[in-house]
């Protein structure tokens, strides 16, 4: 128990009270004002005592499990240590300065009496202030206590509530999907005769948005071969928009179609070529290649940079392509981009085999290997 920094300037404005309040009874008693040396003496010797006892008796002994049966052997020994203080630090003083200080007379019993009195008197005092102290102290830390269980509940109240808005969430991701394909079907189901080309476009959309929806839905990752076939949707969708004229290739080889991947690397590189991409030349067409080399995937894009080339949203694209490897495979896998001499965007990915066994991963599906 250690007292504050910011209380000593309350426990001088206390004592000064008190001593002075001491001081104007003496006065009233023997008409006169005790000496300056005798008070500063005399209150300097209690006032220790007052805080010892608080701080240090009190403060080890209650403390311990026997320390209640050991205090009135603690405060006898207090009483005789400030009794000797008393009558040796007196005597010191009254020699150096010539000086009878008053009350000191050894020759009186009654001296002895008072001493032991004063002594207990504020050892009293101390003892209330200890369990004073000792009652805020603890009040304080009840306080506290009751703070914190009050801060816990209103987080748990606050998770309640976030839980409850991502529950809410999740099920309308669950209802607006099958809202959207349902009608878009509709679409489909009615413009199919009388639009043949916006009927194929709106099918091509339909399975591409259920492709991301479901890719999303803790799918983990996917065969290659999936994502090649959104990507073949992609083109499709574009050459319907553009009638035809886009040159985009791709070529994957057979291994290279049954790894599992993340989901939607394929379709944002793809997305990034139509966005900054010319594929209007047939002798600058874009490409798409995917393939094996001894224990590295490669996927690698191609495309000439159209000449009214924006810039937004491309490094975004490709940033979130390099955060997504970085999650799922750590140093196992690379994502590097450059521009070269001929305006040409490339990319390149690279993962390394040993991560998707790592993973749990297999190289090859068993029942698609044939195909």
């Amino acid at each position: 128990m250690k007292m504050k920094l910011g209380n000593v300037r309350i426990h001088l404005i206390i004592w000064l009270a008190f001593i002075l309040y001491e001081t104007l009874i003496v006065r009233s008693i023997t008409q006169k004002f005790p000496s300056l040396v005798d008070s500063i003496f005399h209150y300097v010797v209690n006032i220790s005592l007052f805080y010892f006892h608080a701080y240090i008796v009190l403060s080890v002994l209650l403390k311990k499990k026997l320390g209640l049966w050991l205090l009135p052997f603690a405060v006898a020994v207090e009483i005789v240590v400030y009794f000797f203080i008393l009558i040796t630090v007196s005597g010191l003083i009254m020699r150096l300065f010539s000086l009878k200080l008053e009350g000191i007379d050894w020759q009186k019993g009654t001296y002895l009496i008072k001493a032991i009195w004063r002594a207990l008197y504020f050892m009293g005092f101390s003892t209330g202030y200890y369990f004073l102290i000792t009652f805020l102290k603890e009040k304080e830390r009840t306080v506290a206590l009751e703070k914190q269980r009050l801060n816990q509940i209103i987080e748990q109240q606050k998770m309640e509530q976030e839980l409850g808005k991502a529950q809410n969430a999740y099920l309308r991701a669950q209802i607006n999907p099958h809202f959207l394909f349902n009608t878009l079907n509709f679409i489909y189901n009615k413009t199919r005769k009388s639009a043949p080309v916006a009927a194929d476009a709106i099918l091509t959309l339909s399975a591409m948005m259920r492709y991301a929806v479901e890719s999303s839905e803790d799918k983990g990752y996917i065969l290659i071969e999936e994502e090649i076939e959104q990507v073949h949707n992609l083109i499709h969708l574009h050459r319907l928009r553009q009638n035809h004229q886009i040159f985009f290739s791709i070529e994957a080889e057979d291994r290279a179609r049954h790894v599992r991947v993340i989901p939607l690397i394929l379709i944002t590189l793809t997305e990034n070529i139509f966005k900054h991409g010319n594929l209007s030349l047939t002798h600058h067409p874009a490409t798409l290649k995917i393939y094996l080399t001894d224990d590295t995937l490669f996927i690698e894009t191609n495309n000439l940079i159209n000449a009214i080339h924006n810039k937004t949203g491309m490094s975004k694209g490709l940033e979130n392509i390099a955060k997504r490897l970085m999650h799922s495979y750590g140093n196992a896998a690379h994502f590097i981009y450059t521009t070269d001499a001929k305006n040409h965007f490339r990319t390149q990915v690279q993962i390394k085999l040993e991560v998707l066994s790592v993973f749990g991963l297999p190289l090859a599906v068993s029942d698609n290997t044939d195909k």
